[in-house]
């Protein structure tokens, strides 16, 4: 319990500037896949550009904003791991991808899909839970 250290920064360890920096990667290509989403739509080229109806519009407007504002929510948490915080706003798009991607990889392997396809799903949910265990171990105040 902390008593007479509310808001006290928390220790900044190796593990966490991993983890902050890991964030931010995953940050960036988020904003990566949605500048390359809205370029394919607008531009009318790839599978999101040959689309035609008023359904796959909002799909791909909705994946853009998810994609963006799950960047947003990693760069802000990174920001504040590295400056002490816990970093918990980097934690809801990492926990999303690892439980999202989780049911994805049992269904993939139950539907047969190929090797080289698992490998890259089981790649992608270690690259987000890496990052997240890095944040959630425990840490104590930097007053300490």
């Amino acid at each position: 319990m902390n008593i007479g250290h509310g808001d006290a920064p928390l220790r900044l360890t190796p593990a966490v500037r991993i983890a902050a920096v890991l964030a931010a990667g995953y940050g960036f290509a988020l904003v990566a896949l949605a500048v390359v989403l809205a370029t394919d739509w607008a531009l009318h080229r790839g599978n999101v550009g040959h689309l035609h109806s008023l359904a796959a519009y909002r799909g791909v407007a909705y994946s853009i904003v998810a994609c963006a504002a799950g960047a947003a929510l990693l760069m802000t948490g990174s920001v504040r791991a590295w400056r002490g915080s816990r970093g918990l706003a980097a934690l809801i798009p990492l926990g999303l991808i690892v439980a999202i991607g989780c049911v994805g990889e049992l269904i993939d392997i139950s539907t047969g899909q190929s090797v080289n396809s698992n490998i890259t799903g089981a790649a992608i949910i270690c690259a987000a839970a890496l990052p997240a265990v890095l944040l959630i171990l425990p840490r104590k105040d930097a007053a300490t």
